[in-house]
């Protein structure tokens, strides 16, 4: 997660993170006399049609347009958000957003060991009482950052903590205290489920995640479970790799083969038994990865006998970007290298995919380009995306009074809420404010195509609607409170739909 600039306490999301790790591993590659390879062009990024992807009830593919909700919960006595039923509301009438990632916490959950606070679990219902009420596909997030708020942040109870008493000392960024003896011993003996005397506490996370799993099962609202926010590899962590390149022959791909590989596996494993049905979503290792660096995790299974419901759900964010607090046009490969990893991660897993988390601070030079940049990636890819995240004055396009900025824009934008087949591509120009989905039809779907379509922000003047399909098998019904474009297609094989400027 970021933290704004400056920040000394607890983070607020995730900015400062990533200009802090750039900064420090330079000063600790510096003493050690290394100087890190430049960034390799990224390599070409396979065709996506094969893998799966995350349907609702009706077969329909769902793109998830969101954000996260929010930093606050982290800050707060009772794990909540400042977000009310109003502002969550938002979300909806004024964006056309139908996915939330909602932050809950291993302490809040789990106070003492063994015991589950039903009081946070009935604070969690009402929320998701509220976005089911608003049609909105929730992904419950168990949050962490340096592990706990024992530390500085949030995560795990401080009962959870087994640091063998290494030393601690707060420093003046959040993320520096990852590099604290104490953080990295807690990591460590977290990890260490059948080498060493910890078992327990992978155990209990287990438990609890069972606890909201079986609360959860039937909610409307919830459409998955994110297994931990950016779990971090403790002394594992591979500082060279942090800096961009590559490298193997680290400790990386041991943690992601022995270490979260199979935590992930016995937490779907857990999950499957008291929840069938849910989509479980899995996050590679926190640092390299969001900026483009290779995961090594191997394949992880579900014994779901229906099929697998296991998404990828990755974070990305640029760590020149937040480094020098400007988007470099030149130089920064970070969105293209993200792309090229991301897709032969999927061709691996095959697995959907949604970016968990991205975002930037709104004062940074060239942020309308860099959000550009990975909203264009993310349709490329065909995967959706949380914003980092719904907290007025952050790096949400909206100041303290909720009042939104220009680059609002960028976000709200024309996709396929749930199409009726299977995508093979789709995209929006905003300067040309054309948007295009193909796909083809599928057995079984029911239900039309749904196209969110910003009219009253992005087509004041009207807006035309061309279907590739044959006069007469196909219909379309336009819900303008929703601003929601529905299209039903009786013909089979492939399709295309475009929607454009009345006068375009």
């Amino acid at each position: 997660m970021p933290a704004a600039t400056g920040e000394t306490n607890l983070p607020s999301g995730c900015p400062v993170t990533r200009a802090w790790l750039l900064l420090s591993s330079v000063l600790l590659l510096s003493a050690c006399g290394t100087t890190p390879a430049p960034i390799a062009e990224p390599s070409p990024v396979p065709a996506r049609a094969t893998y799966p992807w995350i349907t609702d009830d009706l077969g329909r593919v769902l793109i998830l347009h969101g954000a996260n909700v929010d930093g606050s919960a982290k800050a707060t006595p009772d794990h909540m958000p400042h977000q009310d039923r109003a502002t969550i509301e938002r979300m909806v009438t004024d964006w056309g957003w139908n996915h939330a990632r909602f932050l809950i916490f291993w302490d809040g959950l789990e106070p003492e060991p063994g015991i589950i606070d039903e009081a946070y679990l009935d604070l969690i219902e009402t929320r998701l009482d509220w976005f089911a009420e608003m049609g909105v596909w929730v992904v419950l997030d168990m949050h962490q950052d340096v592990y706990s708020a024992a530390f500085c942040c949030d995560g795990a109870p401080a009962w959870a903590i087994r640091d063998d008493g290494e030393p601690f000392e707060l420093q003046s960024s959040w993320f520096l205290n990852y590099f604290q003896p104490a953080v990295k011993r807690a990591w460590d003996n977290f990890w260490l489920y059948t080498d060493g005397d910890h078992a327990d506490l992978q155990d209990h996370y287990g438990d609890a995640w069972v606890a909201v799993a079986s609360r959860f099962a039937d909610h409307p609202a919830v459409l998955g479970y994110d297994l931990m926010n950016e779990p971090h590899a403790g002394s594992m962590s591979d500082v060279v790799e942090l800096l961009g390149t590559e490298n193997p022959g680290g400790t990386h791909p041991e943690f992601d083969r022995t270490r979260l590989q199979p935590f992930y596996q016995r937490l779907i494993d857990r999950i499957r038994a008291v929840d069938p049905d849910s989509w479980v979503f899995f996050e590679p290792r926190y640092g390299a990865p969001g900026d483009g660096r290779r995961s090594y995790m191997g394949v992880l299974t579900d014994p779901r006998p229906e099929g697998d419901r296991l998404v990828y759900y990755p974070h990305l964010y640029s760590v020149d970007l937040e480094a020098s607090g400007e988007y470099d046009l030149t130089g920064d490969t970070s969105v293209l290298d993200w792309e090229s990893e991301r897709a032969v991660e999927l061709q691996a897993q095959n697995a959907p995919m949604a970016i968990g988390e991205w975002g930037l601070a709104q004062g940074t030079v060239n942020v309308e380009q860099f959000m550009a940049d990975v909203l264009a990636m993310a349709d490329r890819l065909m995967g959706g995306w949380a914003y980092w995240d719904y907290s007025f004055g952050g790096w949400i396009p909206m100041d303290s009074d909720g009042v939104e900025r220009p680059t609002m824009d960028l976000l709200v934008r024309a996709y396929p809420r749930a199409v009726a087949g299977t995508p093979t591509s789709f995209g929006y120009d905003p300067d040309a404010r054309v948007f295009f989905l193909e796909f083809e039809s599928r057995e079984g779907v029911q239900g039309p195509t749904e196209i969110y379509v910003p009219a009253a922000r992005h087509y004041p003047e009207g807006w035309q609607l061309t279907v590739s399909a044959p006069e007469g098998s196909w219909r379309q019904d336009w819900d303008a409170g929703a601003e929601v474009l529905s299209v039903t297609i009786e013909a089979e094989g492939a399709h295309r739909i475009e929607v454009r400027p009345a006068d375009g």
